[in-house]
């Protein structure tokens, strides 16, 4: 009896270590693909050299400072294609997305001697010599992309016009390894009516899209949640509201992104008008003039517009929702979104 006793014990002891085994390394996998899509969703050119990246993360969450890592997977720039899942309690959770970027993380038991098994504690003394141990695994995948809901800022640029001062996206910034960009990184977004480039018009019965309006404001501090797809009240902009002066003079004060809902088309005029939101930009607001409100740009020092005009100054770079959950979705216009998906 006391030996049967000492045995089951014994299995029980074990058990829980490669419970306790297989948790590390799961969570090293979730930690490890969160970080990776992290860095391909901030900078897509270097998203292929992820490799030690991924194993920092892994290692970081092992007891023991050991586990193995295999190179980061899935599609996205630069990413290798995934080979087939195991058959096993190793395996991701789900299938891989069929649509959109992910990366695939697999990890598995790594001993710091450089061993690959878990070594009984005390079951291989049941179990004879031919036992020496299981090798645990485990694997995540988080996937990224534009958001389709988000918290931004009461004001609405034109998709046209994010092409127009972007390239198409070509110009965001930071880059790779790039700080504060150079003065002709600068863009100025004009009101809509009173902008210097004209934009195609929209589909029909829709105005052709200018430079930015303000949203409806219901919680009166300049911030709104949007989706992208959806209509929104606004107007054209010819007076900011006290809770807009705050924000736009805390925002080029501390100098950092905020997100900015993108419209593709609009209709109607002044108090009437409705936009119809495309999706996120990311942008750092340098400085901004209205005839009754203005402040010159911190990259520059100067200001851009004069007279009656009414403009926004800054640039535009690639940034990430803090958020833990949201759906993927919209044009890339810079701004993405992790999610863990298996």
């Amino acid at each position: 009896g006391t030996g049967v006793l000492l045995g089951m014990a014994a299995i029980v002891v074990d058990v829980g270590r490669l419970y306790a085994e297989r948790e590390q390394l799961q969570t090293g996998a979730d930690a490890a693909a969160w970080a990776v899509a992290e860095n391909c969703a901030r900078t897509p050119s270097a998203c292929g050299g992820q490799a030690a990246t991924s194993g920092r993360y892994a290692r970081a969450n092992a007891a023991d400072g050991a586990a193995a890592v295999g190179v980061p997977c899935g599609r996205g720039p630069g990413l290798p294609a995934c080979p087939p899942p195991v058959d096993n309690r190793t395996a991701c959770l789900n299938a891989p997305p069929t649509t959109g970027a992910y990366v695939e993380v697999r990890t598995s038991t790594e001993r710091p001697d450089g061993g690959t098994l878990l070594p009984p504690a005390f079951a291989g003394a049941l179990a004879g010599d031919e036992y020496s141990g299981t090798r645990v695994g485990a694997c995540a995948r988080a996937a990224w992309g534009p958001p389709r809901l988000a918290r931004g800022l009461a004001v609405t640029f034109s998709l046209c016009e994010w092409n127009l001062l972007t390239d198409n996206g070509a110009t965001l910034w930071p880059g790779p390894g790039q700080g504060v960009p150079p003065a002709g990184a600068e863009r100025v977004v004009y009101l809509k009516d009173n902008q210097s480039d004209t934009c195609g018009a929209g589909p029909a019965g829709w105005d052709a899209p200018g430079g930015f309006g303000w949203l409806d404001d219901a919680t009166g501090t300049c911030e709104t949640t949007v989706s992208a797809g959806g209509n929104y009240d606004g107007d054209t902009g010819n007076s900011v509201s006290r809770a807009c002066e705050t924000a736009l003079a805390d925002l080029r004060a501390q100098r950092r992104a905020t997100l900015i809902p993108i419209y593709d088309t609009v209709r109607g005029t002044g108090n009437n008008t409705t936009y119809h939101l495309a999706g996120f930009a990311s942008f750092v607001l340098t400085g901004y003039f209205y005839p009754s409100f203005a402040a010159r740009s911190w990259l520059t020092g100067g200001h851009p517009c004069t007279g009656s005009r009414r403009c926004l100054y800054g640039y535009f770079t690639r940034g990430l929702v803090p958020t833990t959950r949201t759906e993927i979705g919209g044009p890339d216009l810079g701004v993405a979104v992790v999610n863990l998906v298996g």
